[in-house]
């Protein structure tokens, strides 16, 4: 019988454990992008607040800088010991954009605060109110 001489376990070893890597590397640049589509990132951010010389009227402009569509439905400023809240389309104004949200859209609304002025150099806080998220803002007027 003629005795034949095959690779050593360790380098077999190496071999498979080089293959499995580059199948995984494979399969997972192919479906990554599949996976990261279907994550839900509803995320909002606040491009400018400005507050008019009346120190009451304050504009907004917001952007959807997530993976979501969503639809804004009020703004709530908070200041000191007051708190008013502006519905979109009733007591707030869209200057421009939409409610509707899509990924990357921009939304500019103005509004005007009844209980008190915003003095100069105060800090006070704003709270987006959409269908998917809310979140809060501190802004210097």
């Amino acid at each position: 019988m003629k005795f034949q001489r095959g690779i050593s376990p360790f380098i077999a070893t190496v071999i498979l454990v080089a293959i499995t890597v580059a199948i995984g590397g494979v399969l997972y640049t192919q479906f990554r992008q599949i996976v990261t589509a279907e994550i839900r990132n509803p995320s909002v951010s606040l491009v400018d607040a400005n507050v008019g010389s009346d120190r009451q009227t304050v504009t907004v402009i917001l952007k959807n800088d997530g993976n979501v569509q969503y639809n804004v439905t009020k703004v709530l400023l908070s200041y000191q010991s007051a708190s008013e809240q502006f519905l979109i389309g009733s007591n707030a104004t869209v200057i421009s954009g939409s409610t509707l949200l899509v990924p990357g859209s921009f939304l500019s609304v103005k509004f005007t605060v009844v209980g008190t002025t915003l003095p100069e150099f105060s800090t006070f806080s704003l709270t987006v109110v959409t269908d998917q998220i809310a979140r809060a803002f501190s802004v210097q007027a």
